[in-house]
């Protein structure tokens, strides 16, 4: 297993980019962060559903990815139901 590095993001207009995945952003009642909302493409799913925000200080303009914060993931696969999924080759 690689040793975890974190990145740093700027701009809470662009959020980080991810393979086979859509960004919507929302903005909290008291403007202090920017959430980018991911949600994959269709033939993918998330690899960790728990994993599909990340958040943006208003403040600093940097999105806060370190190493607990894990990007979110689409990997190729359709949903069988709620804990089954069903691998495309």
């Amino acid at each position: 297993m690689g040793m975890v590095i974190a990145e740093t993001y700027e701009d809470c207009e662009q959020p980080p980019e991810i393979a086979h995945a859509k960004a919507r952003l929302t903005v909290d009642d008291n403007e202090e962060y920017v959430t980018a909302h991911y949600t994959c493409q269709t033939g993918y799913r998330l690899q960790d559903p728990a994993a599909s925000q990340l958040r943006c200080s208003i403040e600093t303009d940097e999105w806060l990815t370190a190493a607990s914060v894990k990007l979110p993931v689409c990997v190729r696969g359709l949903p069988c139901d709620n804990t089954t999924y069903l691998m495309l080759a």
